[in-house]
C-alpha cells in the first residue's frame, strides 16, 4: 500500500510541476512509469534536468550519493565542432541512457537511487 502511495506523489508532483505542454503541441504528453525524462520525444536540457531531479532528491527524501547525473545528460559539443576543437577540449559522444519516472519511483521506495549502470 505504501509502494503504491509513493508511485502516486511521484506522479502527482511530475505531473503537478514538469509536465508542461511542450512548443507546437495541442496537449501535455502522456506520462508513465516508462516515460524517460533524458531521451524519447520530449527530453529536458541538463538544465531543466538538473532542476528537476534536485527537486526529485529533496521532496522525496531520496539519497543522491550514489546518481550519476552525467549518465542521462552527458556534457554536449556546444556550437564549436569536435575537429575544430584542441584534443584537450575534445567532447565525446555519449548517448544519454533513459532516466525513466519508474526509476523515480523505485529509487523513492528505496529511499536512495539504485539504478545506475
Amino acid at each position: 500500500m505504501v509502494k503504491l502511495l509513493i508511485q502516486d506523489a511521484v506522479f502527482v508532483w511530475y505531473e503537478k510541476y514538469y509536465n508542461v505542454k511542450p512548443l507546437l503541441s495541442k496537449s501535455k504528453p502522456q506520462v508513465t512509469l516508462d516515460t524517460s525524462l533524458s531521451t524519447g520525444k520530449y527530453p529536458w536540457a541538463r538544465e531543466t534536468g538538473d532542476e528537476i531531479m534536485n527537486d526529485y532528491f529533496k521532496r522525496f527524501n531520496v539519497k543522491s550519493s550514489e546518481f550519476e547525473f552525467l549518465l542521462y545528460w552527458p556534457y554536449e559539443k556546444g556550437l564549436l565542432p569536435n575537429f575544430l576543437r584542441p584534443l584537450s577540449q575534445k567532447v565525446p559522444e555519449i548517448s544519454p541512457k533513459p532516466l525513466t519516472v519508474r526509476m523515480l519511483v523505485e529509487s523513492a521506495k528505496a529511499g536512495r537511487w539504485t539504478l545506475d549502470f
